[in-house]
C-alpha cells in the first residue's frame, strides 16, 4: 500500500548536482532547487537503515545476515539496486487552507509575450531548411511581440487546466517558495581545528518558507518501516534535519486509454534517455507505433553522485556526471491506431545501475495537443 511523505525541513538546506568541488580550487557550491529522486532516495534508505537496527558497518559487508538479507530486499544496496522501494517525486509543496498543494515546473510550452501567456504548438510545415533533428516540427504562436521563457510554478489545478489546452491565470515564481542565503567558510586543516589558508569558498544555501515542504509518494515500504508515520530524517548536504509525516497519497492526472491521436508527454521530474534527449525507441514506453513532431525541451541538467578529494581517504571517487532531460519538458506524439501509455516512468536507465524509474525519475503526464 502506497503512501505519501511530507518532507519540511528544520534548517537551511543545500543540494548539490554531484559537480566535483573542493575548497581552494572551487570558490562556490551552487544548490539544486527542487531537491532531484538521487536526493531524497538517499534520505529515505538512511532513514529506514537507521530504523532497522542493522549498523552502516553490517549492512554493506553482511549481506547473508538474516536482518542485512531482509533490508537488502526493501532498500536494496547501493546504486546498483533499489530493492523493493519505489518513489514518486518529489515535488514541491505548500500548505494552503490547511491542505498540501503540489507544485510542479511550468511546461517548457507555456511561454509569454507582450505580458500574456501562451502555449506553443507544432507548425504543420515550414518550407525552410534548419538543423533541427529528425525533421521535427517548430514550435510556434501568433504574436508580434517577443517570445520569453514563462518559468515559474504551476499547482494541480493549473495543471490539469494546462492538459485540457486552458492557459494557467498566473505562475508562482521560485522566490515565493524558498530563499537564497549564501554562507562563507574556510577549509580546516585534517584532524585540526586550523583553517587552511587560501581555501575560503561560498555555499549556496537553501531555506524554504513557511507551509513549504516536499512531497514524495513511497511504495515498496511501510510507514514502520521508516520507524513511524512521523519523525526526522537527514536530508540533503550535510545531512540537515528535516522533519517528515505521513500523509495520504494523491495519484497524478491519469493518461487518456487509448491515447488521443495527437498527445504531448510533460515530464514532472528529470529523466535520463540512452541518445541524450531522446530513446533510441519509444515503444518501450507505449503499445503501438508513436511518431515524434516536436519537442520543447530546456537546457539539459547534469546529475551525478558524490564526490571525496581528500587525501586522507582512500583516493576520489566520482560517480559519472549525466545529462538529464529537465523537468518541464514536452514531447510531442502523433499515431495511427490504438495506442496506450503502458505507464511506466517515462525514463532510460544507464548500465550497471539501479533503475532510474524506481526512485522517481521520469514522472510524467499526457495530455492532447493539435497544430498551430
Amino acid at each position: 500500500m502506497s503512501f505519501a511523505l511530507v518532507i519540511q525541513p528544520h534548517d537551511v538546506l543545500i543540494f548539490r548536482d554531484g559537480k566535483p568541488f573542493a575548497a581552494g580550487t572551487d570558490t562556490r557550491a551552487q544548490s539544486l532547487f527542487p531537491p532531484t529522486p538521487f536526493t531524497v532516495q538517499g534520505a529515505i534508505r538512511s532513514r529506514v537503515l537507521f530504523s532497522s537496527g542493522v549498523s552502516p558497518a553490517a549492512y554493506a559487508t553482511s549481506p547473508a545476515d538474516p536482518a542485512v538479507k531482509g533490508l537488502h530486499q526493501k532498500i536494496g544496496f547501493g546504486s546498483q539496486s533499489y530493492g523493493q522501494l519505489q518513489l514518486r517525486g518529489p515535488f514541491l509543496a505548500h500548505r494552503e487552507n490547511g491542505d498540501w498543494v503540489r507544485y510542479f515546473p511550468a511546461p517548457a510550452d507555456v511561454v509569454q509575450s507582450n505580458g500574456q501567456y501562451h502555449i506553443l504548438r507544432p507548425l504543420k510545415s515550414l518550407n525552410a531548411q534548419s538543423n533541427r533533428p529528425d525533421n521535427l516540427a517548430w514550435t510556434w504562436i501568433r504574436t508580434t511581440g517577443r517570445v520569453e521563457d514563462a518559468g515559474g510554478w504551476i499547482n494541480e489545478q493549473q495543471l490539469l487546466d494546462y492538459l485540457k489546452g486552458q492557459l494557467p491565470g498566473s505562475l508562482v515564481d521560485e522566490e515565493e517558495f524558498m530563499l537564497h542565503e549564501p554562507r562563507f567558510g574556510i577549509a580546516l586543516q585534517a584532524g585540526t581545528r586550523t583553517v587552511r589558508e587560501g581555501f575560503l569558498y561560498m555555499a549556496d544555501f537553501l531555506r524554504l518558507k513557511e507551509d513549504v515542504a516536499f512531497w514524495v509518494e513511497v511504495d515498496g515500504i511501510q510507514p514502520s518501516d521508516l520507524g513511524g508515520e512521523r519523525g526526522f530524517l537527514q536530508l540533503g548536504g550535510e545531512g540537515r534535519a528535516a522533519w517528515y509525516e505521513k500523509i495520504e497519497p494523491r495519484p497524478l492526472p491519469s493518461s487518456p486509454t487509448p491515447l488521443p491521436q495527437r498527445f504531448k508527454v510533460v515530464l514532472l521530474t528529470p529523466a535520463w534517455f540512452s541518445e541524450g534527449w531522446h530513446p533510441s525507441d519509444w515503444s518501450q514506453f507505449f503499445t503501438g507505433s508513436v511518431c515524434l513532431v516536436a519537442a520543447v525541451i530546456p537546457r539539459y541538467q547534469s546529475l551525478g553522485g558524490a564526490y571525496v578529494d581528500d587525501q586522507h581517504r582512500r583516493g576520489a571517487f566520482q560517480k559519472p556526471m549525466r545529462r538529464f532531460v529537465p523537468a518541464g519538458s514536452v514531447f510531442y506524439f502523433e499515431h495511427e491506431g490504438n495506442v496506450a501509455y503502458k505507464g511506466e516512468p517515462f525514463t532510460e536507465t544507464p548500465s550497471n545501475e539501479g533503475d532510474l524509474g524506481r526512485i522517481g525519475f521520469g514522472c510524467v503526464v499526457i495530455g492532447r495537443w493539435d497544430y498551430a
